[in-house]
């Protein structure tokens, strides 16, 4: 399988790929290791439709299904489409860290872009990590920081720092999670801090939880270190969405921008057997409950 490097820190095409020829056992071995490698796969396709993107999906593990029961979810400025996260900018996040079992892997197929499409921007959080002054791990190896979502408000307003005495059910999401986290499907420990969903690290003053995260994240978001994806027809590409954060820096504008996601809910693992990845969780977390509010 031929593939060529995006960018120092993240990334790589897929050359020739044929999304529509079912992988072999050993292809898709090599696909989830060149996966766990570069953290983001992309692969120009043409004339694609909706089996290619989910074959090209199951070569790592089973789809997330969502409350719908669909295994697909849009990100689009159409209004005829449900969108979940609506079409302005969005801050630097991993997927889900606000509840118990962030996303494995998401993927995206474009549908219809247009030129001027605002583009996807990802950072490599491994390798962030790998590179943090030695005496600043020292210092996160046994902190813990809490992400919330508010249900209700577009990502860039969400700021409150605990949950509201008065919330109503249902509209907040939280959960704690350490601060450095090893990966269920490739054993990577991950800096898993982000600008939309921490909102402080446990057992800090505000003061001093505020000062550690705008250090960390001055690591984190370096101009340097970020890929952007400019956007094509038929696009897809699938990232790790503990190893990779990602935004949107601009809003998506009138020009069409709508793009298929699908998720994973599991991985496949060396020998082909299933990690489930809500056996997982326990495991790791030692059945440890969120009570940070």
């Amino acid at each position: 399988m031929h593939v060529a490097p995006l960018s120092a820190d993240v990334g790589a095409e897929l050359l020739d790929f044929d999304l529509k020829r079912p992988r072999s056992v050993d292809e898709q071995r090599e696909l989830r290791a060149l996966f766990c490698h570069y953290h983001l796969l992309v692969v120009h396709g043409r004339d694609v439709n909706d089996e290619d993107q989910t074959r090209f999906m199951e070569n790592f593990g089973p789809l997330h299904v969502v409350a719908t029961g669909a295994i697909e979810t849009y990100v689009s400025n159409r209004p005829d489409r449900p969108r979940g996260t609506g079409t302005k900018a969005m801050l630097w996040h991993q997927d889900g860290t606000y509840g118990e079992r962030p996303g494995i892997a998401t993927s995206l197929w474009a549908q219809e872009v247009s030129a001027d499409s605002s583009p996807t921007a990802l950072v490599n959080a491994v390798h962030v990590l790998e590179t943090l002054p030695p005496e600043l791990r020292a210092r996160i190896e046994p902190l813990h920081a809490f992400h919330m979502k508010d249900s209700q408000t577009e990502p860039e307003e969400w700021t409150e720092r605990d949950l509201p005495d008065d919330a109503e059910p249902g509209r907040y999401v939280h959960y704690t999670h350490p601060l450095i986290y090893t990966m269920p499907h490739s054993g990577h420990e991950v800096l898993l801090v982000n600008q939309m969903m921490t909102r402080r690290i446990v057992g800090l003053s505000d003061v001093e939880s505020d000062e550690l995260l705008a250090e960390l994240f001055s690591y984190l978001y370096r101009e340097e270190t970020i890929y952007s994806h400019t956007w094509q027809n038929d696009d897809i590409i699938i990232w790790d969405n503990f190893a990779l954060q990602h935004r949107r820096s601009m809003d998506m504008g009138t020009g069409p921008r709508h793009l298929r996601r699908q998720s994973l809910d599991g991985w496949y693992r060396e020998d082909g057997s299933l990690l489930d990845w809500r056996e997982t969780v326990v495991a790791y977390a030692g059945a440890r409950h969120d009570t940070e509010g």
